[in-house]
């Protein structure tokens, strides 16, 4: 960036780099360093065009700037764009959760595994994919002591649901325990995650801090 000294979690990464950086950092167990990039405000960021007036993604983090304006990129230039919009890519796999099972195609089965803020600095995240057997929904609520989600998965489709707990014990659905809950099979946990397998339905848990 023309030698410049730019703030810590700055978003220094080219079209192809850009799409892969925070995928990079949640799989290698850095996620709370994507969701510092993911909030950073400051040039250059995703944030900054936000917050300068943006409704859709940009085609250049420098297509405007405070000090320099358009300076001269609208010569070849796009104020709504894919690239540096392929974090929501990263928004849906990690934040909310929501993958695709490799031996099961098509979303007939898939994986809910829901990462929230380490820093605790975002409170909720929401969002759902229309799958070709439906609406599949996930969000996450960060509670004093607790973090509530709810999901939805289609009819006629099975999800695995990693959640991050220490012990089933921890993990209610519906105010009940999760041994007790309909729709509710394969219970297990390796210490850091209880993962579990649900028919179609709604859920709501909570995980106790």
């Amino acid at each position: 960036d023309t030698g410049a000294a730019r703030p810590s979690y700055s978003l220094m990464t080219g079209f192809i780099g850009t799409a892969s950086i925070n995928h990079a950092l949640s799989g290698s167990g850095y996620d709370a360093e994507a969701y510092r990039l993911l909030r950073q405000r400051d040039y250059p960021s995703w944030l900054y065009p936000v917050v300068n007036g943006a409704t859709t993604i940009w085609e250049r983090l420098n297509s405007y700037t405070v000090e320099d304006g358009f300076g001269g990129n609208n010569s070849m230039n796009s104020f709504n764009h894919y690239s540096f919009g392929a974090v929501a890519s990263w928004m849906y796999n990690h934040s909310l959760g929501i993958r695709r099972d490799p031996g099961h195609p098509g979303f007939k089965e898939f994986i809910l595994a829901p990462t929230p803020d380490p820093d605790n600095e975002l409170q909720f995240a929401r969002g759902y994919y229309d799958s070709p057997y439906g609406r599949i929904a996930s969000s996450w609520t960060r509670q004093p002591g607790a973090v509530d989600y709810e999901f939805t998965v289609p009819a006629n489709t099975t999800a695995t649901l990693i959640l991050q707990a220490e012990s089933p014990k921890q993990v209610t659905e519906s105010g009940r325990r999760i041994k007790r809950s309909e729709g509710i099979k394969d219970i297990s946990d390796t210490g850091n995650q209880v993962r579990m397998r649900l028919a179609s339905g709604t859920y709501r848990f909570r995980v106790e801090d």
